[in-house]
């Protein structure tokens, strides 16, 4: 079958700038944390990367990650490079955690601003809660208003129950079941509209209750057309492009761009793109993969499974990680 190649891309891509994160929330669809590398996109790669962007048709793009503010100084070079490439930023997301005082996060505000930044999406709700205190949050949003900076809460609908709890204080999810019953978490990840996939898998353990065996799921054949989807795709500080709702799988954007996925390269991925998770499913067998006898809460669930061994058994024999499943820390902090 011939190379799986892209010809253009949408406006409106996500610019991962580092997987590392000062939160660790069940929610992450990234598995993002503390304890996850601290590799951070360079100004180098960014100038590839905004340069290809325009070249296939996209001129905007947000910035996320992790906590994209972990690193401020090669922050504000990514912004800068992507107004070099006249790429326009939608938003930074962020998390407030890095919100100290006034006057330093002023001077943040005003060199992205002068960046050609005008938005940061804040992230509000019990799971960021956890780590974040709600004063961050609001200290934050005021900082913003007084630079001139644009700001938008995802999710907004989050504030009125987050601000019910002490405001200077973290609050666990446990401690949010204690005040408003058992099926907290449930009902806010439904409310929420989550994508289960990485950390968030656990949530969908934990509240499934009728799991399927494996082979139910192979019968599903739209997972192809899920990993080859580019609305709303990310791009990484490792060159990689991560598919809507299919987190661990990646493929370097250049190689998808010119020649397109090799399948004697990217083995994994083309295996779903031409047949399906059913292809996955044997590629992991042959590797000694055996499916969970207790069955599983989706396909996403399976998938996220055969990933992660593949993932642990090609490193344990290579030394090396597949080049189109991870990266590892993906799997060890989900």
């Amino acid at each position: 079958m011939s190379n799986y190649k892209i010809n253009s891309l949408y406006s409106g891509a996500g610019i991962i700038v580092t997987y590392k994160c000062s939160a660790a929330c069940l929610h992450c669809c990234y598995s993002s944390s503390p304890k996850r590398s601290g590799d951070y996109m360079s100004k180098d790669t960014a100038d590839k990367i905004f340069a290809l962007l325009k070249k296939m048709g996209c001129y905007s793009v947000h910035i996320g990650g992790g906590e994209p503010f972990m690193n401020f100084d090669k922050l504000l070079e990514v912004c800068k490079s992507a107004r070099e490439h006249n790429i326009s930023i939608d938003y930074i997301e962020t998390n407030a955690s890095w919100f100290t005082d006034n006057i330093s996060v002023s001077d943040k505000l005003k060199n992205l601003i002068s960046a050609g930044v005008d938005c940061l999406l804040i992230s509000i709700d019990p799971f960021h809660n956890e780590f974040v205190p709600y004063i961050k949050i609001k200290n934050l949003l005021k900082c913003c208003e007084k630079n001139g900076m644009g700001t938008f809460l995802w999710q907004s609908k989050f504030e009125r129950i987050i601000r019910q709890l002490d405001e200077h204080a973290t609050h666990s999810l446990s401690e949010y079941e204690d005040i408003f019953g058992g099926d907290f978490i449930k009902s806010i990840s439904e409310s929420y509209g989550l994508g289960y996939n990485g950390r968030a898998l656990r949530i969908l353990e934990k509240f499934t209750k009728d799991k399927k065996p494996y082979d139910y799921f192979l019968r599903d054949n739209q997972c192809g057309d899920r990993i080859k989807s580019l609305h709303h795709f990310h791009v990484d500080m490792d060159e990689n492009l991560i598919p809507p709702s299919c987190n661990g799988f990646r493929a370097n954007i250049f190689d998808l761009c010119s020649g397109g996925l090799n399948s004697d390269k990217y083995i994994y991925f083309t295996s779903v793109i031409n047949n399906g998770l059913e292809e996955l499913f044997k590629k992991a067998k042959d590797l000694g993969f055996i499916p969970k006898s207790e069955g599983y809460a989706s396909k996403c669930a399976l998938c996220f499974d055969m990933k992660k061994y593949i993932c642990e058994n090609i490193k344990a024999k290579t030394g090396l990680e597949p080049v189109d499943i991870g990266p590892a820390g993906f799997f060890t902090e989900s």
